[in-house]
């Protein structure tokens, strides 16, 4: 970032080149830290905002089950049939998503068993009972609850996704995987201020509940190339989410200010800063003014 961009026609997008050597003018080591620095600290908040809201999710869909019936997460009758039918890919030998599931949750009471009493009680005192679906959900990765959660049922999916404010289920569903995705870049000290991440967040008016998610619902909403891959999509999402459910949070708030604490003082020869929010993070003009970071 603090190198000169090399001349449009020496650009190599293949291999990703798109710099000189030469550093520009002004920039220091100082510059380095301060931009590290800035961007652990986001990660920070991203991670507490994406643990707030895994464990609201683990709940809800605990919740939307147990009504059912303890083991709805094992029972078909209580599922989409057709989506658990499903094979997982187009070989001939592929199990099905619902297969694929019940190994899974197999799996995570395994790895569990050593450390989570809860587990290892139920184990014991009921032998050849299913582990209950409300404690399945607490042993289960945070990227293991998108695949529960697409074999649910239209209405009970629903229901969740209602908790978090989206109006329908398929939405929702992408959100997740990408909230998810989102968790494991803070975790593992990833670079987040001008990632392109994995997956692109496309919010459409009438996905969501009220008006404010809108502003990313436009295209061009932002400054930054494949915006709808940066962080501030992933961000905003993830505050709408929070702020719609029941639970109150603060987390919109400690972003929108650590984001708005962001100044490098370092200008290229033109004059234009060399990072900003808006150019290089997905962030919209005047972000901070929308009721969703108030």
């Amino acid at each position: 970032m603090i190198r000169e961009l090399l001349p449009t026609d020496q650009i190599n997008a293949t291999l990703h080149e798109y710099r000189t050597g030469t550093y520009i003018p002004g920039a220091n080591f100082e510059h380095v830290i301060a931009l590290e620095a800035f961007d652990m600290k986001v990660a920070r908040i991203c991670l507490d905002g994406t643990l707030d809201f895994e464990i609201r999710l683990r709940a809800s869909i605990a919740h939307a089950l147990s009504r059912l019936d303890p083991a709805a997460h094992l029972d078909q009758g209580h599922l989409d049939a057709s989506k658990c039918n499903k094979p997982i890919s187009k070989k001939p030998s592929s199990p099905t998503k619902f297969e694929a599931w019940k190994r899974t949750v197999d799996e995570a009471i395994k790895n569990s068993k050593p450390g989570e009493d809860f587990v290892a009680h139920h184990l014991a005192k009921y032998p050849g009972q299913p582990l209950p679906v409300w404690a399945v959900t607490e042993i289960l990765s945070f990227g293991s609850l998108p695949y529960l959660f697409e074999l649910m049922k239209s209405a009970d999916a629903r229901a969740v996704a209602n908790d978090f404010g989206f109006m329908h289920p398929a939405p929702f569903g992408k959100v997740i995987r990408a909230a998810a995705d989102l968790r494991n870049y803070c975790a593992h000290g990833s670079r987040l201020f001008n990632r392109r991440f994995k997956r692109e967040q496309s919010i459409s008016q009438g996905d969501t509940v009220g008006p404010m998610l809108d502003h990313i619902s436009k295209p061009d909403y932002s400054l930054t190339s494949a915006e709808g891959k940066r962080l501030y999509v992933n961000a905003a999402v993830l505050a709408f989410m929070l702020k719609s459910h029941s639970e109150p949070s603060d987390w919109p708030a400690k972003f929108r200010d650590h984001i708005r604490s962001f100044g490098l003082p370092l200008t290229t020869p033109s004059g234009h800063h060399v990072v900003t929010p808006e150019r290089d993070m997905g962030f919209p003009e005047s972000w901070h003014t929308n009721l969703l970071w108030h």
